[in-house]
């Protein structure tokens, strides 16, 4: 039977970000615990992994095609900066992005950013502000425009990685970043950004994983 989206198993879901199962058990029921007059990380948490759980169920009906993932990816992004900044209007979109993995996101994640894309022809990889950018250029490309075929991530399986075009038709790179790499990336942001919204003096700050 087809999970539904509001049946989504928290503890199990976060569960890869941290050393056990039990250790993720504790920081969500700590955190569930907390009123959302209190605190905001509950909303930031569970947000997140229903943006997750969507992108992974596009796995399933659209394989291949990771800019549909990519979208629902920095919506759980973009959702989890706006409420660690406490930004109740609408807009600023990239802005927002942009704080999710520059400063909510921590160094190991961005170390992973910073070789995620190689440029199809000299010079560096891509910085973590370009790859944000890219990324961010895809999910508009999909919103906007539905072109959600012509971008590309890592296969795991694949032994060389292909050349992907970007939104910027005469760019291209080469994936060095699987789906589910990204993706882990994005839960393991989520799981900070709710550590960042907790009072000073919870618990819970104890129980959240070491990323």
């Amino acid at each position: 039977m087809q999970m539904h989206v509001a049946e989504i198993n928290f503890t199990d879901f976060y569960s890869s970000a941290f050393p056990s199962r039990d250790e993720s058990r504790a920081f969500v029921e700590c955190v569930e615990a907390i009123p959302v007059t209190t605190s905001k990380a509950k909303i930031a948490m569970h947000q997140a992994a229903r943006m997750i759980w969507l992108a992974d169920r596009l796995e399933e009906v659209a394989r291949g095609r990771p800019a549909l993932q990519i979208l629902f990816y920095l919506i759980a992004a973009e959702t989890v900066a706006k409420t660690v900044a406490g930004f109740t209007k609408t807009g600023k979109v990239k802005f927002h992005v942009r704080l999710f993995f520059e400063q909510i996101c921590s160094d190991r994640h961005r170390d992973r950013l910073r070789t995620a894309f190689l440029r199809d022809g000299p010079g560096p990889p891509l910085s973590v502000g370009e790859c944000v950018d890219l990324l961010y250029k895809v999910r508009c490309q999909v919103a906007h425009e539905a072109v959600y075929f012509n971008f590309h991530l890592r296969i795991e399986t694949d032994r060389f990685p292909m050349i992907s075009p970007t939104p910027d038709d005469d760019i291209y790179v080469i994936p060095q970043i699987t789906t589910l790499g990204l993706r882990q990336v994005i839960l393991e942001g989520a799981l900070l950004g709710a550590k960042a919204l907790l009072p000073p003096d919870s618990p819970c700050i104890g129980l959240a994983p070491a990323i």
